[in-house]
């Protein structure tokens, strides 16, 4: 299945912007639904000897051993799925000792996707998706629906 997208007018951020081209329009993805977790859950306990419950317990432990981990600054390797590491960086300063810790900026979570998602990425294809307009007004100023006086 195509990734759906519709295009959304932006302001043109350019410098010396032609006359007629203050906007332009961008592509933006479209989510064509929601897999909830416990959905998730089920699928995969369908596809296997596991319970639904038991897959939630896998889970819910690999959650949790993913952030013990990644809190004591490691990185933490998901087989297929990817990597995931916290990364943070800060802004500069000009000799080690003008250096503090209140120029340290958030930190971020970096996932690095494995190879069958890198393959997903490289291989997805893209459809529009046409975003229904509003319908005019009518000729006299009036609505379509009828007045009630």
């Amino acid at each position: 299945m195509a990734l759906q997208f519709h295009l959304v007018p932006r302001k043109n951020l350019s410098k010396n912007v032609e006359a007629g081209k203050e906007k332009l329009y961008y592509a933006q993805t479209r989510a064509t639904g929601t897999c909830s977790f416990d959905e998730l859950c089920e699928i995969v306990a369908e596809s296997s000897t596991a319970s639904s419950g038991d897959v939630k317990v896998v889970i819910d432990r690999v959650i949790k051993f993913l952030l013990l981990f990644l809190a004591r600054g490691e990185v933490v390797q998901c087989g297929e799925l990817g990597t995931f590491q916290l990364l943070q960086t800060s802004s500069g300063s000009v000799t080690v000792e003008e250096f503090s810790s209140s120029m340290l900026y958030r930190a971020r979570l970096r996932f690095r996707p494995g190879p069958k998602l890198r393959e997903l990425i490289l291989t997805a294809k893209s459809e529009r998706f046409k975003v229904e307009e509003p319908k005019p007004a009518t000729p006299d100023g009036g609505s379509d629906r009828p007045e009630i006086e």
